[in-house]
């Protein structure tokens, strides 16, 4: 399999590149505003200024707001040029725009010319409001009964992906704490802290996308005595510096040449195979550079230090009880980081690919020690030091193209590692940012964005010699082959997740969103399938689960979380049937039996690499305690539960338990699931 070919795993005829470049097609300019009038001459200005002198005296105090907003001409767009951010004409009745395409023209009856620009901004804000109210009242009325051919066809219309922001609106309508907590097991107990309005009768849909775990801790379920707790991080843990740290870095940089090869291969077989940023060979040669000539305050010692941190805690897939904190590799690792966190301030201030990567791989390293702020922070450093490559600079100005094509930029060894590096802090910053609670930065799930329209193209492969491909060569086509099809399976993901926020978003019945994703639900389980089915062998997850490596995991598990999402709203809706004591559907309680097996066998199938650590045992963790609360939250309604559940909690309990003193979190999701199963168990 050719590393030019179709990247794996992508499904026929499941491209989202039309609607991704839509998405990222440049929006109309807006145009400034036109001054009215004319200047006065300069022989005018004394008696201006002697008139403006007389009028002082009884000057009008200035506009609220004016000491601190520069002053602008109003903004009397009509609603529709408004919201389309384009130049209105404002015409009467009606602007040519409004006009042109036979939409009702709303303009403001009120002289806006006096109002200051916090206050614009207010009412700007409002008719907003009016018109999503106006909205959602018409479509609740004129309700149809769309086909799942015609909304199918409607989700993949081109002007779909542009609407991103208003999914994001309703998603965290959907995701709000206040919707979970009407899942209560004894809600008739206690009086009811929100009026439910159902639509047609169906079941309350508390979240039509799989939640964060500090969210399902806030249902009734788990939550008995109702406190609304904050939904936060308490404040990461200090790093703290080793003890004679510049000694024990002495120590290890004098050390022997086969161990400084030992750490290089656990990185290249361990790390570097799940984000291949680096050239091997030239990384090899760098780093023992670095310490043959001595570790200075270069770039390349930098990464030289990451390079080794990583390897000394890098472990084949299974258990890592030899890397746990307390153990010399552990210890190893901290003294090689902290050598490594002196230099990379410099590094913020280079424009070189180094700094990109040193920035992502320290990122990597918090996060196999389980310091997610702070790995949030290098992920997120290291895509603004991606800002400047001309590789996006050259894909900002051709996405503008109606003929752009990611086939069409030539890359080169140079642009592969940009790319890559670039690909890599790009999908870690969002998918870390999902499990995190930032408040300028929050967003409710993955889904809600949209991927960059192109893949990351894979370096040149040499030409074989005689004696087949090296090992640097296999690892280096193995490492890009899981690269894209993970990236692969990721934009299928967001993408489907976009197509349900979207049929959410226009079937407001809750009973006609369940009986509509029910029929989609075959057609996505196709696409993975198809996905699954595209993989190259040495990926392929057909094979039993025992036989997995660190590759195959991952994606075995990124596969069970796109199933889990197709079936959540069914569970969901279960939950909340049973809480308020009303039947559903036999389909929908067909689909939720399946969700829940789903739930089964996301942890069946993580279990290899429960204690193993690596840069996504975090994201692992977080994915198996949802479906084990999950388990739990249906198991204590009385939903009919698939076989093994109990013990499914069990091993994530154990699993818990094992990183628990690395993740202050992790205490009270083990205790929750205790306390949880012994009240079950003691009915």
């Amino acid at each position: 399999m050719s590393l030019h070919s179709t990247a794996p795993g992508v499904p026929a005829g499941a491209s989202s590149g039309a609607a991704l470049q839509q998405a990222q097609a440049p929006r109309a300019a807006v145009s400034p505003p036109q001054l009215g009038g004319s200047l006065p001459a300069a022989a005018d200005a004394p008696q201006l200024l002697a008139a403006d002198a007389a009028r002082r005296p009884g000057k009008r105090p200035a506009a609220r707001g004016t000491a601190f907003y520069p002053r602008k001409r109003a903004n009397t767009a009509c609603q529709v040029c408004r919201a389309r951010k384009t130049k209105c004409d404002n015409l009467k009745p009606s602007c040519s725009y409004c006009l042109s395409v036979g939409a009702t023209c709303i303009q403001s009856p009120v002289d806006l010319s006096s109002f200051d620009p916090a206050s614009l901004k207010i009412l700007d804000r409002l008719d907003d409001l009016e018109r999503l109210l106006r909205e959602t009242a018409a479509s609740s009325s004129t309700a149809s009964n769309p086909s799942p051919t015609d909304i199918k066809h409607e989700l993949s219309q081109p002007g779909y992906s542009n609407n991103e922001d208003r999914h994001s609106q309703v998603s965290n309508a959907l995701h709000s704490p206040e919707m979970g907590r009407r899942l209560s097991s004894n809600s008739h107990s206690r009086p009811k802290e929100i009026e439910t309005i159902t639509e047609e009768g169906g079941p309350e849909i508390g979240s039509i996308l799989p939640l964060r775990v500090d969210r399902i801790l806030q249902w009734p379920l788990f939550n008995e005595h109702g406190q609304n707790e904050p939904l936060c991080r308490l404040p990461p843990d200090a790093i703290s510096t080793p003890s004679a740290a510049s000694s024990a870095l002495a120590g290890l940089v004098d050390m022997e040449s086969h161990r400084l090869y030992r750490l290089l291969d656990n990185f290249f077989i361990y790390i570097h195979c799940k984000n291949p940023i680096l050239d091997e060979s030239s990384t090899r040669r760098l780093v023992g550079n670095a310490f043959l000539n001595g570790i200075d305050w270069s770039p390349a010692s930098c990464l030289a230090m990451i390079i080794c941190a990583l390897g000394s805690i890098a472990t084949p897939f299974g258990d890592s009880h030899e890397a746990k904190p307390g153990s010399q590799a552990y210890q190893d690792s901290q003294v090689f980081f902290h050598a490594a966190q002196k230099r990379i301030g410099i590094l913020l201030m280079s424009s070189d690919i180094v700094g990109a990567q040193c920035l992502f791989l320290s990122g990597v390293y918090m996060m196999m020690v389980f310091q997610p702020i702070y790995a949030w922070r290098f992920f997120s450093q290291a895509l603004a030091a991606c800002q400047h490559f001309p590789f996006l600079t050259r894909a900002q100005h051709m996405s503008g193209d109606s003929e752009f094509s990611p086939d069409s930029m030539e890359m080169g060894r140079q642009d592969t590692q940009e790319q890559a590096v670039y690909w890599s802090a790009w999908k870690s910053e969002r998918e870390l940012r999902n499990e995190l609670s930032l408040p300028d930065f929050d967003i409710v799930h993955s889904g809600s964005t949209l991927y960059p329209p192109f893949f990351p193209a894979p370096p040149v492969p040499p030409v074989d010699s005689p004696e087949g491909p090296d090992s640097e060569t296999q690892r280096a086509r193995g490492a890009w082959l899981f690269y894209l099809a993970e990236i692969s399976l990721r934009r299928l993901t967001s993408r489907l997740c976009s197509e349900v926020t979207k049929l959410r978003q226009q079937t407001p019945s809750n009973s006609r969103f369940l009986k509509l994703l029910g029929d989609m639900i075959t057609e996505y389980e196709g696409q993975a399938r198809e996905w699954s089915d595209n993989l190259p062998a040495e990926l392929s997850i057909q094979t039993p689960v025992a036989e997995d490596g660190i590759s195959r995991s991952v994606l075995r598990g990124r596969m069970i979380n796109l199933y889990e999402m197709f079936y959540w709203p069914f569970v969901m809706a279960s939950l909340s049937a049973a809480a308020s004591g009303i039947a559903v559907s036999e389909s929908v309680s067909r689909f939720a039996y399946t969700g829940l097996e789903m739930h089964v066998h996301q942890v069946h199938v993580n279990e290899p690499g429960f204690f193993h650590r690596h840069h996504g045992s975090m994201f692992m963790i977080r994915a198996c305690s949802r479906s084990a609360l999950v388990l739990v939250a249906a198991a204590k309604s009385g939903i009919s539960m698939p076989a093994n559940w109990q013990q499914s909690v069990y091993n994530v309990t154990g699993m818990l338990a094992y990183w628990e003193d690395e993740d202050r979190d992790l205490v009270h999701w083990r205790t929750t699931l205790e306390n949880e199963v012994a009240s079950i168990l003691g009915r």
